[in-house]
C-alpha cells in the first residue's frame, strides 16, 4: 500500500474512533420531550414525563448483537441513581423495521427492568443517525445523556471499551452540578 494511503487510512480510523459530535438541533426542531414514541403495547406517549430529570437514552435494536451486550450493561447502573434525579431508558430502533414485534420479548429475554420504548423513524434519524460519506446511517448502539434542562451532555456512538466508567464520571458531574445550583 502507498504510503500515502496508509496515513489516510490511519487518519480515517482515527476519526472514527473520536467522539461523535451532537446532532443539530434546529429552532423547528421538537424538544427531547416532543418526539413521539410507543410504549411497548403500542400505546403513542412523549419523554415529558421526564423533564428536570437526567435522562440516560440507550438506543438499540433486537436484531443487533453489539446491543444485547450493551443494554444490560446500561441499564444496570440505574441501580446507582434514584430514579427520580438520573433516569435510564431505552429506545428500540426496531420501529423503522419489521422487527418492532419482537421487543417485547427481547426486554423479557435480557430482563431489563428499566422503560423501554420504540421510536419512530423521525427519533431514530435525530438520535441514532450518523452521517457517512455523504449519507446518513443507523449505527447502534448509541447511548446518550441529557441533562435536567433536557441539552446533550455525553453521546456515545457504536461500542464502548469504558462506557460504563464514562457514563458513571458524566452523571456523577452532572448530580454535583445540579446539587450546587
Amino acid at each position: 500500500m502507498p504510503p500515502r494511503i496508509k496515513i489516510l487510512s490511519s487518519l480515517a480510523l482515527f476519526l472514527c474512533l473520536l467522539p461523535h459530535p451532537a446532532p443539530i438541533v434546529r429552532a423547528d426542531e421538537p424538544s427531547l420531550y416532543e418526539y413521539i414514541l410507543s410504549d411497548l403495547d403500542g400505546k403513542e406517549t412523549t419523554l415529558e414525563a421526564y423533564r428536570g430529570r437526567v435522562l440516560v437514552v440507550e438506543l438499540f435494536a433486537t436484531w443487533c448483537p453489539p446491543c444485547r451486550k450493551d443494554l444490560p450493561q446500561v441499564a444496570s447502573l440505574q441501580e446507582n441513581y434514584s430514579v427520580d434525579r438520573v433516569t435510564f431508558l431505552a429506545v428500540s430502533a426496531d420501529g423503522t423495521t419489521d422487527t418492532a414485534r419482537r421487543v417485547p420479548g427481547f426486554v423479557k429475554e435480557q430482563g431489563l427492568k428499566l422503560p423501554v420504548y420504540v421510536g419512530g423513524g423521525i427519533f431514530i434519524d435525530k438520535f441514532g443517525g450518523v452521517d457517512r460519506r455523504g449519507m446518513r446511517e443507523v449505527v447502534l448502539p448509541q447511548t446518550y445523556v441529557f441533562d435536567e434542562k433536557g441539552e446533550i451532555s455525553l453521546r456515545l456512538v457504536g461500542e464502548q471499551k469504558n462506557k460504563t466508567k464514562t457514563l458513571t464520571e458524566t452523571l456523577d458531574k452532572l448530580i454535583k452540578k445540579e446539587g450546587a445550583s
